[in-house]
């Protein structure tokens, strides 16, 4: 039992220092998964309005929105890893990561 706690003690030393990229891989995936249906709410939305408003609606979502949702949910999904004790944090980047892979398999995009 001593040994798996080293371990995991050690495997979160491995771990921590990438967290900001763990962090941008997992809101990039989520952003992957769910795009299409984003584009699809906003094209639904933007329907009834002239081509040129359409566009610029979608430059701002894809530029602005996704960009944004990138630069600030990043950091705030970071440190939420960051706050995940040492014991538990390779267990749970790997059901993080699960979790993402059945979203998407749900969504059928893998």
């Amino acid at each position: 039992m001593e040994m798996l706690r080293e371990l995991l003690f050690t495997m979160a030393d491995w771990i921590r220092p990438h967290s900001d990229n763990i962090a941008l891989a997992l809101i990039a995936t989520l952003l992957v998964i769910y795009g299409d249906e984003i584009n699809r709410t906003v094209k639904q939305q933007l329907r009834p309005y002239p081509y040129i408003i359409r566009l610029v609606g979608f430059v701002v979502l894809c530029a602005f929105g996704y960009g944004a949702l990138t630069v600030y949910a990043t950091p705030v999904l970071e440190d939420i890893i960051n706050r995940i004790p040492g014991l538990y944090l390779a267990p749970a980047i790997m059901l993080l990561f699960l979790l993402v892979g059945l979203l998407a398999e749900r969504r059928r995009q893998i």
